[in-house]
């Protein structure tokens, strides 16, 4: 008995601190290991977590939760260098994002990808495996 009741105040707790309209974006230079990226980074299983490419020099910016609307909520910066992963991404194979630690592209229709919000899309494309 005293498990089911722990499950269950568990299963609760992870209800309560799901993200579900949120995404962590978290950067890595161009080239570098996706799996060694999310050292120490702390997200939950289901979580919609991205990793864009940094191209400037300099430190890279603090894994961060982002909202729906990326585009505003981003500094300009670093929507920009999302952009610039975006079109990377989308050159490599589907067996070569696989191999580098991304999430398989999502099989969806032409209708819901018009119905997507910008983040789901990034999600959809530059998303890991959680």
């Amino acid at each position: 008995m005293m498990g089911r009741g722990l499950e269950s105040r568990i299963v609760k707790l992870e209800v309560r601190t799901a993200r579900p309209h949120e995404m962590l974006v978290v950067w890595r230079r161009p080239g570098a290991d996706v799996a060694l990226t999310f050292r120490g980074v702390t997200f939950a299983p289901g979580d919609k977590v991205v990793c864009g490419e940094w191209f400037e020099d300099g430190p890279l910016p603090e894994p961060r939760w982002y909202g729906e609307r990326l585009s505003q909520a981003m500094p300009t910066t670093e929507y920009e260098q999302l952009n610039r992963t975006i079109d990377r991404i989308v050159e490599r194979s589907e067996a070569a994002r696989n191999k580098a630690g991304f999430a398989s592209f999502p099989a969806i229709t032409e209708q819901r990808i018009k119905q997507m919000s910008d983040a789901e899309l990034i999600h959809g494309l530059l998303g890991v495996q959680t």
